[in-house]
């Protein structure tokens, strides 16, 4: 069965790299925002819940996996996936749908561990290999790949700032609540 865990508690369980066989912590007892309340998440393993993707959230508090995916990653790109969990997570603990948003908070989140910065490295490699336009991720690879780096150094004011720019699509998918 599943228990509830706070994100800091999930990226240390996430740290497990499958690929190497070895146990390493992300995350550390001073990562979470003492003043901010932590919801809870489910992680459930269940690969054709993900469509095929590494992880999925629902509003609700679960998180789906999928290990095969996550295996593949963290062979070729050690630590990425643990982007993608906390990404995931990022939906629940906002309560939005936005692509943007939830990236750019996650990054920012990542700015504040102790190997964050070697995480967020690792999924923009990862991220940066897909060549097509994708709208809610805010274009190609490359351009989701520099929302990341730009939002790990200044938070959600680098995202408002680009979209205030135009430098961004509005890709606000809306409320994970909503249909």
């Amino acid at each position: 069965m599943t228990s509830p865990l706070p994100w800091a508690a999930l990226l240390a369980l996430l740290t497990v790299t499958l690929a190497n066989g070895h146990l390493t912590a992300l995350a550390d007892e001073s990562t979470s925002p003492a003043e901010t309340v932590i919801p809870e998440a489910d992680l459930i393993p269940n690969c054709a819940r993900t469509g095929g993707g590494i992880a999925i959230a629902e509003a609700e508090g679960r998180i789906y996996y999928c290990l095969q995916r996550v295996v593949a990653i963290e062979r070729r790109y050690p630590g990425a996936s643990k982007f993608f969990f906390l990404h995931e997570y990022g939906h629940i603990a906002l309560q939005s749908g936005d692509e943007l948003l939830v990236d750019c908070w996650s990054a920012h989140e990542l700015s504040h561990t102790a190997r964050g910065e070697e995480v967020l490295t690792a999924a923009r490699r990862y991220i940066e290999q897909f060549k097509l336009f994708i709208a809610k991720y805010g274009g190609t690879g490359a351009d989701r790949s520099e929302l990341l780096a730009g939002c790990y150094a200044e938070g959600l004011t680098w995202l408002e700032r680009a979209r205030a720019e135009g430098r961004r699509p509005a890709a606000r998918v809306g409320d994970r609540n909503s249909p």
